[in-house]
């Protein structure tokens, strides 16, 4: 199916994939059997979120992993949550993410483009909030990350979530964002989602195809992207794959089985990672 041209009213093309994602999680939280459960999308669908969702409509293996991909961040947040109910959890690229009203716990700090988080306002405005809430707006690539989460720095442990983000980053921003990261946060653990080089080139490439036709680059120079975390002093501390945990969880679009359970680029190409950091001074 052809790509129609798309002007997006957000100032990053990148943030197009929020109502992406958001009307992914919109729809599985409408159906039958709801895999992330996202009780909140429905506040943030408008028409432009219709339209995006139907412009990615005829990718069916990566929408079938977003509601999989929330979930298994949800379900590692709420591990850290019940361990600490005070924890300080950032979200780089929030987009409309809508955890810190459905997690109990936590001190949020939800941090993406001036125009998704006035939309969120409007839809879902921080007083509404259960738990303690902050928006920081940021021009990304044109204002300072560091800058904007200096007022938080603290030596206590903090959990920061990037969902959605690593692959859309050159290797020098992806460097960039984790320096920034280690300066700012003594300890901290880092949730994300990753997809190796082969994975992309072997199952992504529809994917990439229409990305690129929107204005947005997809990749990994990496086969193994934890390498990168590694370099700067992190440790992995838990490894999930996406595409095995989907036919756990009888998700939708899923690979069957015996495809995940005899092809390791696939089982192991595409997970969600936990990363820990922890420097002395």
């Amino acid at each position: 199916m052809a790509v129609r041209e798309w002007r997006p009213v957000t100032e990053n093309p990148v943030s197009l994939t929020a109502y992406w994602t958001l009307g992914v999680r919109y729809e599985d939280a409408a159906g039958d059997s709801p895999v992330a459960g996202d009780t909140f999308a429905h506040r943030f669908m408008d028409d432009r979120a219709r339209e995006v969702t139907e412009q990615f409509r005829s990718l069916a293996k990566p929408n079938a992993t977003v509601p999989v991909r929330h979930r298994l961040i949800d379900d590692l947040l709420a591990a850290e949550l019940a361990q600490d109910s005070a924890l300080q959890v950032v979200v780089i690229g929030c987009g409309f993410d809508s955890r810190a009203f459905r997690l109990p716990g936590g001190r949020w700090l939800e941090v993406d483009e001036p125009a998704v988080l006035a939309h969120k306002d409007s839809s879902l405005p921080v007083s509404e909030a259960a738990n303690e809430l902050v928006r920081i707006p940021i021009r990304f690539g044109a204002e300072s990350l560091e800058d904007k989460l200096a007022a938080y720095a603290t030596g206590q442990r903090v959990v920061v979530v990037l969902e959605g983000i690593l692959n859309y980053l050159s290797d020098d921003e992806s460097r960039e964002l984790l320096t920034v990261l280690t300066r700012v946060f003594r300890h901290h653990v880092v949730l994300c989602d990753m997809l190796g080089r082969t994975f992309i080139a072997l199952y992504s490439r529809r994917l990439v195809r229409h990305l690129r036709a929107l204005g947005m680059e997809f990749s990994s120079s990496a086969e193994t992207p934890e390498a990168l975390f590694h370099e700067f002093g992190y440790r992995t501390a838990s490894k999930v794959s996406v595409w095995q945990r989907a036919n756990e969880l009888g998700a939708g679009g899923a690979p069957p089985a015996w495809a995940v359970r005899v092809l390791p680029k696939l089982r192991d190409g595409y997970c969600i990672w936990s990363f820990e950091y922890a420097r002395e001074r």
